[in-house]
């Protein structure tokens, strides 16, 4: 049965990553960030009362238990639309070319840190605390991620690098820019002589 639970969890958030190819131009990717927090909190807060009431005792109360599982299922949709996908696409769009290769692969590797932690704490936190307090613990830090999304995340949507520099004050990628006209401005004119000469 777990083996059957996982493959479906991992089915559902495939489904969500797959609608993201759709939304997150449509929506733009600052809504999806928070639409995604503030689903999972609820969900996690509706799976946190459950087992808080129902730890240990499930036997008689499968209707509970498969409205747990149920929220589950869609914490992990509402993940798979929204923070799954957005953050490997917003690094690309944020950091001024000079830099988005560092950029890029320092964000990556947040990515799998944060990922390998998650899955390092998660089973001892459910069996020390009596399953709720796991759940009470994600659903914290969704809301927290919402807080952070709405204040501090900028909306890449359509936006250059360019616009991105003005977002944060920043101009390396106008500057980018500039460098990158001047060195095809100069390899014109060295081409230019020995183009003349062949044609001579």
């Amino acid at each position: 049965m777990q083996l059957i639970l996982g493959g479906i969890l991992n089915i559902t958030q495939r489904v969500g990553v797959i609608t993201s190819l759709y939304t997150m131009d449509k929506f733009g990717r600052k809504p999806l960030l928070l639409f995604g927090s503030i689903t999972m909190c609820i969900c996690h807060i509706i799976i946190a009362v459950l087992v808080g009431l129902y730890f240990g005792s499930w036997d008689g109360q499968e209707d509970k238990a498969a409205v747990a599982v149920v929220f589950l299922f869609l914490c992990m949709l509402f993940f798979g639309s929204s923070w799954g996908p957005v953050p490997w696409a917003m690094p690309s769009e944020i950091f001024p070319s000079s830099i988005r290769g560092k950029g890029v692969a320092w964000s990556t590797c947040s990515d799998w840190l944060n990922n390998f932690i998650i899955g390092l704490i998660t089973p001892p936190m459910i069996q020390n605390t009596r399953g709720f307090g796991a759940y009470t613990f994600f659903a914290v830090f969704c809301g927290l991620s919402a807080f952070w999304t709405f204040f501090f995340v900028p909306e890449t949507k359509g936006r250059s690098l360019e616009d991105m520099d003005r977002v944060f004050g920043d101009h390396a990628a106008e500057a980018d820019v500039i460098r990158r006209a001047e060195i095809m401005r100069e390899l014109k004119t060295s081409a230019a002589p020995v183009r003349e000469g062949k044609t001579v």
